[in-house]
């Protein structure tokens, strides 16, 4: 039996949507959250986020099956993380050297997964540029191959290049990223 229900009114995440676009360059500040990341004629505004959901600024309700580009694993606004994270900002932040709390759950780390040495990246692009270095340095290859249409890795070039937005990268950036498709699927992909 077919569900009959109407299109969520997006009406003011429409007319947000101009300005983001006049303001921010393609409309958002990371490309994974892109208009074009999304269905045509469902690209919400989000206003603010409780556990597993959302809400846009149209007061419609979402499922957040992206978890914050994949981040927010807890969820949304949860009442133990925002005290722990107020009672470590009271102690200050970001310092210029290490602190620590860093080797503190760099331990816990390594010793949950089985890892030698642990490092913390500020996101996901550098810490996918910096595997694609190491594994460039252990490898002595220059070429990355990258499994189908994945829609985000980094907004580093080496990636970016690849995409319909590659423009300023160079080609022969370019050329070492290389696209393909398991064995199996019959789909092409360009290299873009």
């Amino acid at each position: 039996m077919p569900i009959d229900r109407q299109p969520p009114d997006l009406s003011r995440s429409l007319a947000l949507r101009e300005r983001f676009h006049a303001r921010i360059p393609g409309g958002a500040h990371t490309y994974a959250k892109g208009d074009d990341q999304w269905p045509e004629g469902l690209a919400p505004i989000i206003a603010s986020g409780s556990g597993s959901h959302v809400t846009d600024v149209d007061g419609n309700t979402y499922l957040e099956f992206g978890s914050g580009l994949r981040s927010v694993t807890l969820g949304h606004g949860r009442a133990d993380v925002i005290d722990h994270i107020t009672m470590r900002i009271r102690d200050g932040q970001n310092y210029t050297r290490p602190a620590l709390l860093e080797l503190q759950v760099a331990d816990r780390l390594a010793e949950l997964v089985g890892a030698e040495m642990v490092k913390f990246t500020k996101n996901s692009s550098d810490a996918t540029s910096a595997a694609l270095r190491l594994a460039r340095a252990a490898t002595g290859r220059d070429l990355v191959g990258m499994c189908g249409t994945q829609p985000f890795f980094s907004v580093d070039d080496w990636f970016i290049g690849v995409t319909p937005i590659a423009t300023g990268v160079p080609a022969a950036v370019r050329a070492l990223t290389r696209r393909f498709q398991p064995r199996g699927r019959r789909e092409r992909v360009s290299a873009a």
